[in-house]
Protein backbone atom coordinates (compact mmCIF):
# COMPACT_ATOMS: atom_id res chain seq x y z
CA UNK A 1 0.00 0.00 0.00
CA UNK A 2 2.01 2.94 -1.25
CA UNK A 3 0.65 6.77 -0.33
CA UNK A 4 2.80 8.50 -2.99
CA UNK A 5 3.34 12.84 -3.29
CA UNK A 6 5.44 15.66 -4.91
CA UNK A 7 6.55 18.44 -3.61
CA UNK A 8 6.67 22.14 -5.32
CA UNK A 9 10.29 21.35 -5.74
CA UNK A 10 9.68 18.03 -7.53
CA UNK A 11 10.95 15.81 -4.89
CA UNK A 12 8.70 12.56 -4.33
CA UNK A 13 8.16 11.17 -1.46
CA UNK A 14 6.46 7.42 -0.71
CA UNK A 15 4.78 5.83 2.04
CA UNK A 16 4.84 2.19 1.30
CA UNK A 17 2.46 0.11 3.84
CA UNK A 18 1.82 -3.70 3.43
CA UNK A 19 -1.04 -5.55 5.44
CA UNK A 20 0.30 -9.00 6.18
CA UNK A 21 -1.95 -12.28 6.96
CA UNK A 22 -5.35 -10.90 5.03
CA UNK A 23 -5.93 -8.66 2.45
CA UNK A 24 -10.14 -7.72 3.29
CA UNK A 25 -9.39 -4.63 5.37
CA UNK A 26 -7.52 -1.19 4.63
CA UNK A 27 -6.65 1.43 5.92
CA UNK A 28 -7.47 5.45 6.12
CA UNK A 29 -4.32 7.65 6.37
CA UNK A 30 -4.95 11.03 7.41
CA UNK A 31 -2.97 14.67 7.58
CA UNK A 32 -2.91 17.22 10.34
CA UNK A 33 -4.49 20.44 9.42
CA UNK A 34 -5.27 23.24 11.10
CA UNK A 35 -5.88 21.81 14.60
CA UNK A 36 -7.56 19.15 13.27
CA UNK A 37 -7.11 15.88 10.92
CA UNK A 38 -7.99 15.90 7.04
CA UNK A 39 -9.01 12.27 5.23
CA UNK A 40 -6.87 11.68 2.54
CA UNK A 41 -8.52 8.81 1.82
CA UNK A 42 -9.22 4.63 2.20
CA UNK A 43 -7.82 2.27 0.16
CA UNK A 44 -8.18 -1.68 0.09
CA UNK A 45 -4.57 -3.60 -0.60
CA UNK A 46 -4.35 -5.76 -3.61
CA UNK A 47 -4.16 -10.00 -3.42
CA UNK A 48 -0.43 -8.85 -2.19
CA UNK A 49 -1.61 -6.41 0.30
CA UNK A 50 -0.29 -3.07 -0.92
CA UNK A 51 -2.35 -0.42 -2.66
CA UNK A 52 -1.16 3.36 -3.79
CA UNK A 53 -2.84 6.47 -2.27
CA UNK A 54 -1.74 10.38 -4.38
CA UNK A 55 -1.71 12.54 -1.72
CA UNK A 56 -0.34 16.04 -1.25
CA UNK A 57 2.62 15.34 0.34
CA UNK A 58 4.98 18.15 2.32
CA UNK A 59 6.87 18.20 5.85
CA UNK A 60 4.04 17.05 7.76
CA UNK A 61 2.49 14.66 10.77
CA UNK A 62 0.55 12.29 9.23
CA UNK A 63 -2.03 9.48 10.91
CA UNK A 64 -2.69 5.74 9.91
CA UNK A 65 -6.40 4.70 10.94
CA UNK A 66 -8.45 1.21 10.18
CA UNK A 67 -11.32 0.75 8.31
CA UNK A 68 -14.37 0.66 10.94
CA UNK A 69 -12.39 2.78 13.56
CA UNK A 70 -14.08 4.79 15.87
CA UNK A 71 -13.83 8.67 15.39
CA UNK A 72 -10.02 10.44 15.96
CA UNK A 73 -8.32 6.90 17.53
CA UNK A 74 -4.83 7.13 16.12
CA UNK A 75 -2.22 4.33 16.92
CA UNK A 76 0.23 4.98 14.09
CA UNK A 77 1.55 8.58 13.15
CA UNK A 78 4.72 9.70 10.54
CA UNK A 79 6.80 12.37 10.50
CA UNK A 80 7.58 13.22 6.44
CA UNK A 81 10.40 15.24 4.73
CA UNK A 82 10.73 15.76 1.09
CA UNK A 83 12.39 12.73 -0.70
CA UNK A 84 11.80 10.19 2.04
CA UNK A 85 10.72 6.71 1.35
CA UNK A 86 8.22 4.73 4.11
CA UNK A 87 8.09 1.62 4.76
CA UNK A 88 5.20 0.30 7.44
CA UNK A 89 3.78 -3.00 7.38
CA UNK A 90 0.98 -4.62 9.02
CA UNK A 91 -0.15 -7.09 10.76
CA UNK A 92 -3.37 -9.54 11.36
CA UNK A 93 -4.03 -10.82 14.95
CA UNK A 94 -7.24 -13.03 14.33
CA UNK A 95 -9.89 -10.98 12.50
CA UNK A 96 -7.79 -7.58 12.78
CA UNK A 97 -5.59 -5.47 12.45
CA UNK A 98 -3.09 -5.52 15.15
CA UNK A 99 -1.53 -1.71 14.95
CA UNK A 100 0.60 -2.58 18.12
CA UNK A 101 2.74 -4.96 15.78
CA UNK A 102 2.94 -2.30 13.22
CA UNK A 103 6.74 -2.09 12.30
CA UNK A 104 7.84 1.16 10.46
CA UNK A 105 11.58 0.52 8.73
CA UNK A 106 14.18 2.86 9.59
CA UNK A 107 11.83 5.80 10.81
CA UNK A 108 13.25 9.43 11.12
CA UNK A 109 13.82 11.04 14.74
CA UNK A 110 10.84 12.78 14.42
CA UNK A 111 8.69 9.75 14.14
CA UNK A 112 10.13 8.29 17.08
CA UNK A 113 9.66 11.25 19.01
CA UNK A 114 5.91 11.56 17.93
CA UNK A 115 5.10 8.14 17.94
CA UNK A 116 6.34 7.89 21.86
CA UNK A 117 4.29 10.72 22.16
CA UNK A 118 1.20 9.70 20.97
CA UNK A 119 1.16 6.09 23.22
CA UNK A 120 1.94 7.93 25.88
CA UNK A 121 -1.19 10.47 25.43
CA UNK A 122 -3.00 7.42 24.46
CA UNK A 123 -2.26 5.65 27.28
CA UNK A 124 -2.95 8.66 29.57
CA UNK A 125 -6.68 9.34 28.14
CA UNK A 126 -7.32 5.30 28.16
CA UNK A 127 -6.42 5.09 32.06
CA UNK A 128 -8.82 8.31 32.89
CA UNK A 129 -11.27 8.69 29.61
CA UNK A 130 -15.10 8.89 31.77
CA UNK A 131 -13.11 9.10 35.63
CA UNK A 132 -12.96 12.82 35.73
CA UNK A 133 -11.24 12.73 39.52
CA UNK A 134 -9.18 10.10 38.51
CA UNK A 135 -8.17 12.46 35.37
CA UNK A 136 -7.69 15.19 37.91
CA UNK A 137 -5.01 13.16 40.27
CA UNK A 138 -3.19 11.67 37.10
CA UNK A 139 -2.47 15.05 35.01
CA UNK A 140 -0.37 16.66 37.39
CA UNK A 141 2.02 13.33 36.93
CA UNK A 142 1.27 13.34 33.15
CA UNK A 143 2.10 17.60 32.91
CA UNK A 144 5.51 16.24 34.69
CA UNK A 145 5.84 14.03 31.91
CA UNK A 146 5.45 15.96 29.55
CA UNK A 147 8.17 18.42 30.89
CA UNK A 148 10.37 15.75 31.08
CA UNK A 149 10.31 14.26 27.45
CA UNK A 150 10.27 18.07 25.43
CA UNK A 151 13.65 18.30 27.62
CA UNK A 152 15.19 14.97 26.25
CA UNK A 153 13.46 14.91 23.08
CA UNK A 154 14.72 17.37 20.86
CA UNK A 155 16.54 16.99 17.64
CA UNK A 156 18.41 18.74 15.00
CA UNK A 157 15.58 19.43 13.37
CA UNK A 158 14.75 23.14 15.01
CA UNK A 159 11.63 23.29 12.77
CA UNK A 160 10.07 20.36 14.05
CA UNK A 161 10.91 20.87 17.80
CA UNK A 162 8.56 24.06 17.86
CA UNK A 163 5.44 22.32 16.39
CA UNK A 164 6.66 19.50 19.17
CA UNK A 165 6.28 21.99 21.93
CA UNK A 166 3.50 23.69 20.27
CA UNK A 167 1.74 20.83 19.51
CA UNK A 168 2.43 19.54 23.68
CA UNK A 169 1.14 22.44 24.97
CA UNK A 170 -2.14 22.14 22.94
CA UNK A 171 -2.65 18.46 23.79
CA UNK A 172 -2.23 19.38 27.31
CA UNK A 173 -4.63 21.84 27.17
CA UNK A 174 -6.84 19.12 25.31
CA UNK A 175 -6.80 16.84 28.23
CA UNK A 176 -7.30 19.09 30.70
CA UNK A 177 -10.57 20.71 28.87
CA UNK A 178 -11.19 17.10 28.16
CA UNK A 179 -11.39 15.19 31.19
CA UNK A 180 -14.31 17.93 32.44
CA UNK A 181 -16.30 16.20 29.88
CA UNK A 182 -14.99 12.51 30.69
CA UNK A 183 -12.93 12.37 27.24
CA UNK A 184 -16.26 10.77 25.75
CA UNK A 185 -19.36 12.12 25.01
CA UNK A 186 -19.50 15.63 25.26
CA UNK A 187 -22.21 15.35 27.62
CA UNK A 188 -21.72 12.19 29.38
CA UNK A 189 -19.93 13.68 32.95
CA UNK A 190 -19.44 16.92 34.32
CA UNK A 191 -17.45 17.67 37.29
CA UNK A 192 -18.16 19.98 39.58
CA UNK A 193 -16.06 18.78 43.20
CA UNK A 194 -15.15 21.95 45.30
CA UNK A 195 -11.52 20.02 44.41
CA UNK A 196 -12.10 21.14 40.69
CA UNK A 197 -12.50 24.76 40.65
CA UNK A 198 -8.14 24.84 40.88
CA UNK A 199 -8.00 22.32 38.17
CA UNK A 200 -10.48 24.19 35.17
CA UNK A 201 -9.88 27.54 36.27
CA UNK A 202 -6.90 27.98 33.40
CA UNK A 203 -9.67 26.76 31.20
CA UNK A 204 -11.48 30.21 32.12
CA UNK A 205 -8.95 32.42 30.55
CA UNK A 206 -10.21 34.11 27.21
CA UNK A 207 -7.10 34.17 25.25
CA UNK A 208 -7.15 30.15 25.66
CA UNK A 209 -9.18 30.56 21.81
CA UNK A 210 -6.46 32.31 20.39
CA UNK A 211 -3.64 30.83 21.29
CA UNK A 212 -1.72 30.12 17.90
CA UNK A 213 -0.13 26.74 18.54
CA UNK A 214 -4.09 25.26 18.72
CA UNK A 215 -3.50 24.66 14.80
CA UNK A 216 -0.57 22.43 15.77
CA UNK A 217 -2.19 19.54 17.10
CA UNK A 218 -4.88 17.31 15.54
CA UNK A 219 -7.03 17.84 18.70
CA UNK A 220 -6.70 21.99 18.34
CA UNK A 221 -10.60 22.10 17.34
CA UNK A 222 -11.68 19.72 19.95
CA UNK A 223 -9.76 21.59 22.68
CA UNK A 224 -12.27 24.78 21.55
CA UNK A 225 -15.22 22.53 21.47
CA UNK A 226 -14.46 21.28 25.31
CA UNK A 227 -13.68 24.99 26.13
CA UNK A 228 -16.86 26.54 25.10
CA UNK A 229 -18.74 24.07 26.33
CA UNK A 230 -16.81 24.12 29.62
CA UNK A 231 -17.59 28.16 29.74
CA UNK A 232 -21.36 27.56 28.99
CA UNK A 233 -21.84 24.97 31.35
CA UNK A 234 -20.77 27.37 34.12
CA UNK A 235 -23.06 30.30 32.54
CA UNK A 236 -25.97 28.09 32.20
CA UNK A 237 -25.38 24.80 34.08
CA UNK A 238 -27.76 23.01 31.60
CA UNK A 239 -25.99 20.23 29.88
CA UNK A 240 -28.05 20.39 26.88
CA UNK A 241 -27.59 23.90 26.23
CA UNK A 242 -24.08 23.64 26.52
CA UNK A 243 -24.54 20.71 23.81
CA UNK A 244 -26.37 22.96 21.77
CA UNK A 245 -23.75 25.73 21.87
CA UNK A 246 -20.82 24.04 21.84
CA UNK A 247 -21.39 22.08 18.89
CA UNK A 248 -22.71 25.49 16.82
CA UNK A 249 -20.61 27.42 14.55
CA UNK A 250 -21.58 31.22 16.56
CA UNK A 251 -18.74 30.17 18.40
CA UNK A 252 -16.73 31.48 15.65
CA UNK A 253 -17.85 35.25 16.69
CA UNK A 254 -15.58 34.85 19.75
CA UNK A 255 -12.40 33.75 18.10
CA UNK A 256 -10.40 37.23 17.36
CA UNK A 257 -7.19 35.30 15.29
CA UNK A 258 -8.18 34.90 12.11
CA UNK A 259 -6.34 31.81 10.88
CA UNK A 260 -8.14 29.92 13.99
CA UNK A 261 -11.68 31.65 13.06
CA UNK A 262 -11.11 30.01 9.60
CA UNK A 263 -10.28 26.94 10.67
CA UNK A 264 -12.77 26.82 13.44
CA UNK A 265 -15.43 27.64 10.91
CA UNK A 266 -14.19 25.21 8.34
CA UNK A 267 -14.10 22.82 11.02
CA UNK A 268 -17.63 23.25 12.08
CA UNK A 269 -19.53 23.67 8.09
CA UNK A 270 -19.81 20.00 7.49
CA UNK A 271 -22.66 19.92 10.16
CA UNK A 272 -24.46 23.29 9.53
CA UNK A 273 -27.68 22.32 7.73
CA UNK A 274 -29.77 25.30 7.28
CA UNK A 275 -28.82 27.86 4.53
CA UNK A 276 -30.04 30.57 7.37
CA UNK A 277 -27.21 29.21 9.96
CA UNK A 278 -24.46 29.92 7.48
CA UNK A 279 -25.86 33.35 6.64
CA UNK A 280 -25.55 34.28 10.04
CA UNK A 281 -22.26 32.16 11.79
CA UNK A 282 -20.36 31.81 8.75
CA UNK A 283 -20.91 34.70 5.94
CA UNK A 284 -20.03 37.86 8.51
CA UNK A 285 -16.35 36.00 8.02
CA UNK A 286 -15.66 35.42 4.60
CA UNK A 287 -12.66 37.42 4.57
CA UNK A 288 -10.86 35.27 7.08
CA UNK A 289 -10.80 32.18 4.21
CA UNK A 290 -7.81 33.72 2.31
CA UNK A 291 -5.96 30.77 0.66
CA UNK A 292 -7.63 29.28 -2.56
CA UNK A 293 -8.52 25.65 -0.88
CA UNK A 294 -10.25 27.52 1.83
CA UNK A 295 -11.92 29.70 -0.79
CA UNK A 296 -13.26 26.79 -2.13
CA UNK A 297 -14.68 25.20 0.84
CA UNK A 298 -16.87 28.18 1.67
CA UNK A 299 -18.16 28.78 -2.10
CA UNK A 300 -19.42 24.95 -2.01
CA UNK A 301 -20.74 25.49 1.08
CA UNK A 302 -22.91 28.02 0.61
CA UNK A 303 -24.12 26.71 -2.89
CA UNK A 304 -24.66 23.63 -1.52
CA UNK A 305 -26.83 24.90 1.39
CA UNK A 306 -29.17 27.36 -0.97
CA UNK A 307 -31.59 25.49 -1.84
CA UNK A 308 -32.46 24.73 2.07
CA UNK A 309 -32.92 28.20 2.51
CA UNK A 310 -35.94 29.13 4.12
CA UNK A 311 -38.91 29.93 2.09
CA UNK A 312 -37.46 27.83 -1.33
CA UNK A 313 -39.18 25.46 -2.84
CA UNK A 314 -39.34 21.87 -0.71
CA UNK A 315 -38.36 18.94 -2.39
CA UNK A 316 -41.52 16.85 -3.90
CA UNK A 317 -40.95 13.62 -3.15
CA UNK A 318 -43.13 10.21 -4.41
CA UNK A 319 -43.15 7.62 -2.03
CA UNK A 320 -45.17 5.00 -0.91
CA UNK A 321 -46.69 4.22 2.34
CA UNK A 322 -47.35 0.78 4.12
CA UNK A 323 -50.40 0.24 1.65
CA UNK A 324 -48.64 0.86 -1.25
CA UNK A 325 -50.35 4.33 -1.72
CA UNK A 326 -48.00 7.37 -3.32
CA UNK A 327 -47.85 10.65 -1.72
CA UNK A 328 -45.97 13.49 -2.79
CA UNK A 329 -45.18 17.03 -1.00
CA UNK A 330 -47.38 18.47 -3.23
CA UNK A 331 -50.33 15.93 -2.22
CA UNK A 332 -50.18 17.86 1.10
CA UNK A 333 -50.61 21.57 -0.11
CA UNK A 334 -52.79 23.48 2.23
CA UNK A 335 -51.37 21.90 5.36
CA UNK A 336 -48.20 22.60 7.55
CA UNK A 337 -46.12 19.66 6.86
CA UNK A 338 -43.68 18.03 9.82
CA UNK A 339 -41.55 15.22 8.61
CA UNK A 340 -39.79 12.96 10.64
CA UNK A 341 -36.58 10.82 9.00
CA UNK A 342 -35.93 7.74 11.14
CA UNK A 343 -35.14 3.85 10.72
CA UNK A 344 -36.16 1.14 12.95
CA UNK A 345 -32.27 0.49 14.38
CA UNK A 346 -32.27 3.89 15.00
CA UNK A 347 -32.72 4.20 19.10
CA UNK A 348 -32.82 8.11 19.21
CA UNK A 349 -35.55 7.75 16.47
CA UNK A 350 -37.60 5.48 18.43
CA UNK A 351 -37.68 7.76 21.23
CA UNK A 352 -38.41 10.75 20.14
CA UNK A 353 -41.41 9.09 18.06
CA UNK A 354 -43.90 9.32 21.22
CA UNK A 355 -42.87 12.27 22.10
CA UNK A 356 -44.09 13.78 18.59
CA UNK A 357 -47.34 11.27 18.64
CA UNK A 358 -48.22 13.82 21.83
CA UNK A 359 -47.24 16.95 19.72
CA UNK A 360 -49.50 16.03 17.01
CA UNK A 361 -52.60 15.34 18.98
CA UNK A 362 -52.52 18.44 20.74
CA UNK A 363 -52.30 20.31 17.14
CA UNK A 364 -55.51 17.35 15.43
CA UNK A 365 -57.88 20.40 14.35
CA UNK A 366 -55.05 21.83 12.82
CA UNK A 367 -54.44 22.14 9.21
CA UNK A 368 -51.40 20.10 9.68
CA UNK A 369 -49.87 16.76 8.83
CA UNK A 370 -46.95 14.84 10.88
CA UNK A 371 -45.43 12.14 8.72
CA UNK A 372 -42.72 9.34 9.12
CA UNK A 373 -40.18 9.08 6.47
CA UNK A 374 -38.35 5.56 7.59
CA UNK A 375 -34.77 5.03 5.53
CA UNK A 376 -34.47 1.22 6.04
CA UNK A 377 -34.27 0.87 2.43
CA UNK A 378 -36.82 -0.64 0.04
CA UNK A 379 -35.45 -4.21 1.16
CA UNK A 380 -36.67 -3.84 4.15
CA UNK A 381 -39.77 -3.22 3.17
CA UNK A 382 -41.90 -6.34 4.76
CA UNK A 383 -39.76 -5.68 7.87
CA UNK A 384 -40.73 -2.34 7.78
CA UNK A 385 -44.51 -2.67 7.26
CA UNK A 386 -44.59 -5.48 10.55
CA UNK A 387 -42.17 -2.74 12.25
CA UNK A 388 -45.12 0.18 11.88
CA UNK A 389 -47.89 -2.08 12.69
CA UNK A 390 -46.53 -3.64 15.69
CA UNK A 391 -45.74 0.04 17.41
CA UNK A 392 -48.66 1.39 15.98
CA UNK A 393 -48.03 4.40 14.06
CA UNK A 394 -50.82 6.51 13.87
CA UNK A 395 -49.87 8.66 11.45
CA UNK A 396 -48.99 8.80 7.53
CA UNK A 397 -45.51 6.63 7.20
CA UNK A 398 -43.23 6.26 4.26
CA UNK A 399 -40.20 4.40 2.83
CA UNK A 400 -37.12 5.65 1.64
CA UNK A 401 -33.31 4.73 1.88
CA UNK A 402 -30.19 6.74 2.34
CA UNK A 403 -29.44 7.11 -1.25
CA UNK A 404 -32.43 8.62 -2.80
CA UNK A 405 -35.31 11.10 -2.74
CA UNK A 406 -35.39 14.05 0.54
CA UNK A 407 -32.65 12.26 2.11
CA UNK A 408 -30.18 12.28 -1.10
CA UNK A 409 -31.44 15.33 -1.79
CA UNK A 410 -30.93 17.38 1.71
CA UNK A 411 -27.68 15.67 2.19
CA UNK A 412 -28.98 14.27 5.68
CA UNK A 413 -26.07 12.07 7.46
CA UNK A 414 -27.55 11.48 11.11
CA UNK A 415 -30.98 10.92 12.04
CA UNK A 416 -33.45 11.61 13.65
CA UNK A 417 -33.75 14.38 11.48
CA UNK A 418 -37.18 16.86 11.64
CA UNK A 419 -38.47 19.02 8.73
CA UNK A 420 -40.93 20.98 8.06
CA UNK A 421 -43.59 22.83 5.26
CA UNK A 422 -45.37 25.71 5.20
CA UNK A 423 -48.62 25.04 3.14
CA UNK A 424 -47.70 25.78 0.03
CA UNK A 425 -44.50 23.34 0.22
CA UNK A 426 -41.60 25.72 1.11
CA UNK A 427 -38.95 25.45 3.14
CA UNK A 428 -39.60 26.67 7.18
CA UNK A 429 -36.40 24.57 8.01
CA UNK A 430 -34.76 20.96 7.23
CA UNK A 431 -33.42 20.88 10.68
CA UNK A 432 -35.54 21.44 13.14
CA UNK A 433 -35.33 20.80 16.55
CA UNK A 434 -35.71 17.63 18.40
CA UNK A 435 -39.81 17.03 19.05
CA UNK A 436 -38.37 16.54 22.99
CA UNK A 437 -36.92 19.91 22.38
CA UNK A 438 -39.61 22.78 23.36
CA UNK A 439 -38.44 24.88 20.64
CA UNK A 440 -39.91 22.04 18.58
CA UNK A 441 -43.16 22.92 19.19
CA UNK A 442 -43.10 26.35 19.33
CA UNK A 443 -41.62 26.40 15.62
CA UNK A 444 -44.82 24.40 14.56
CA UNK A 445 -46.95 26.97 16.56
CA UNK A 446 -45.45 29.79 14.20
CA UNK A 447 -45.90 28.02 11.14
CA UNK A 448 -49.55 27.74 11.78
CA UNK A 449 -49.91 31.43 12.28
CA UNK A 450 -48.31 31.70 8.81
CA UNK A 451 -44.83 33.55 10.80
Amino acid sequence: MAFVGTFANGVKTTINCTIHGKNDSGLFLYQLKDGNVESLGFKRPDENGNCNFNVQAKEAIYFFKKAGGKGHVFKITLYVKPGEQKQLDFYYDKDRIDFDSCVVTKPNIETKRLQSWLNASNEYIHAVSNKPAIGRSKYAEFEKFAASFLKSNQTDNAYFNTWLNDKIAIDLKYLRAGNFFGLGRLNSIYDEEAGAQAFYKPLLDKNIINDPRIIRSEHGMQLLDFVFGFWKYNEVKNSEKVVANTFSPENGAKISNNTIKAAFLLYKMPGIKEFETFVKHVQPYKNVFVTTAQKMAYEQYYNTLGPFAKGSPGYNFELKDVNDQIYTLASFKGKIVVIDVWAMWCAPCLREKPVMDKIADEFKDKDIVFIGMSVDGHVQKNNWKSFVKKHGFKHVELLTQFDESLFKFYKITTIPRFLIFDKEGKIITVDAPYPSNPGFKKMIELALAGK
